[in-house]
């Protein structure tokens, strides 16, 4: 009889509600199936009304949710279905954790924001959620994944070395679909969505921490007959204060909105770009940066410690809210005859560093580090492990 390893993935974050654990959910799932051993089987549990058509595969089994996973009903579910699965290896992608798991928990932390900079954090139920929870499952968890050297020292700072002893550093990908494409298919995103030949790129929320705010009133410095519009996607903005911004600015004909971007246009979008621009103030993992440089598209990014990890010199770094330099790194990025072409190049070099194959596969390993021991006897009744 075959005996089969056990892993149970808790994606009820996979949702358009958290872009960035959606991505990386997806993502790391879908390159994970590939290489599953033949005595393994994966159980996903999923958010409501979501269905993934890449889980349908003969070596998993998936597992819907009626509730959303900030209610209690939610972890009540997942609680006994855990209990029910046996799993031998837990995986929670995010700190939202039943508050036992049967199996050996494996946790992926993105960033500590909420510890490290609280006046970001949405509201106090968030804030007292973090400080009464996260030292718990720190300490719970068998095996702790962070997704960037940055995010770990962050959690060596804030909660020490017991809490993070068994931490290991494992990035996340950048899926294949984010590469330069053909002028063409360039062409025809650009006329879909209406845009000129030359622009500038923000992609993202309007949260306050992505400080979208400074590159509005870093564009007003700029010359206005020398000055290329902005392009702002990435999120329902209808209703955001930045239009407000824009217009006191003086922006309202320099600003260009695109309301919910449908993301299989995003590849084309980021190459037809001249320049991503990304001030934030704090990041776990910047998902647009890298995926812009692996369209060749230069990035020109806040002086975060993490964007400096991740891109490696590929990127002019910033600080984050001197607009003036801002507006300086703008007008080099426009004017310099080379500038495109340099960066563009070290893009493409510093992106084919990053798999979501690699990933998967160190995903894997950490999970059969935690399977148990097969215990063999001998013929004289001598037990061996």
């Amino acid at each position: 009889m075959v005996e089969y390893h056990t892993i149970l993935f808790d994606a009820r974050t996979a949702t358009s509600d958290n872009p960035g654990l959606n991505r990386y959910i997806r993502s790391l799932l879908a390159s994970m199936l590939p290489l599953l051993r033949e005595d393994e089987r994966l159980h996903v549990i999923l958010p409501p009304d979501t269905e993934l058509g890449f889980l349908n595969h003969t070596q998993v089994v998936t597992h819907p949710t009626e509730h959303d996973i900030t209610t209690f009903r939610s972890h009540w579910q997942t609680f006994r279905l855990e209990h029910r699965v046996k799993p031998q290896v837990y995986h929670a992608p995010c700190i939202l954790t039943p508050l036992r798991v049967p199996g050996k928990l494996v946790l992926t932390v993105h960033e500590f924001m909420p510890v490290s900079h609280p006046q970001y954090s949405s509201d106090w139920h968030t804030r007292l959620f973090w400080k009464l929870n996260v030292r718990r499952v720190l300490m719970h968890c068998r095996k702790l994944i962070t997704i960037s050297e940055e995010t770990r020292k962050a959690g060596l700072r804030y909660f020490g070395s017991r809490a993070m002893r068994r931490s290991t550093v494992i990035r996340p990908g950048i899926d294949p679909s984010f590469r330069a494409l053909p002028a063409e298919q360039v062409a025809a995103v650009r006329k879909k969505h209406s845009l000129p030949d030359k622009f500038l790129l923000y992609f993202g929320s309007d949260r306050p921490h992505k400080n979208v705010a400074t590159l509005l009133r870093a564009l007003a410095l700029t010359d206005p007959t020398a000055s290329v519009p902005l392009v702002i996607a990435g999120y329902g903005n209808t209703g955001s204060p930045l239009r407000r911004e824009a217009e006191h600015l003086g922006l309202k004909q320099r600003v260009i909105w695109l309301n919910d971007f449908p993301e299989d246009d995003l590849p084309a979008l980021y190459c037809a770009a001249h320049v991503l621009l990304f001030p934030s103030l704090v990041e776990g993992f910047a998902f647009p940066v890298l995926e812009a440089m692996a369209c060749g598209t230069p990035v020109i990014c806040s002086a975060l410690n993490v964007l400096k990890e991740f891109t490696a010199g590929a990127a002019k770094i910033v600080h984050p809210t001197d607009c003036q330099e801002w507006q300086r790194a703008i007008d080099a990025a426009l004017v310099s005859l080379d500038w495109h072409d340099v960066y563009s190049r070290k893009c493409l070099e510093r992106a084919a560093a990053f798999s979501w194959r690699q990933t998967a596969a160190e995903t894997l390993d950490v999970y059969r580090q935690l399977y148990p021991r097969r215990r063999l006897f001998s013929t004289t009744g001598t037990e061996k492990s």
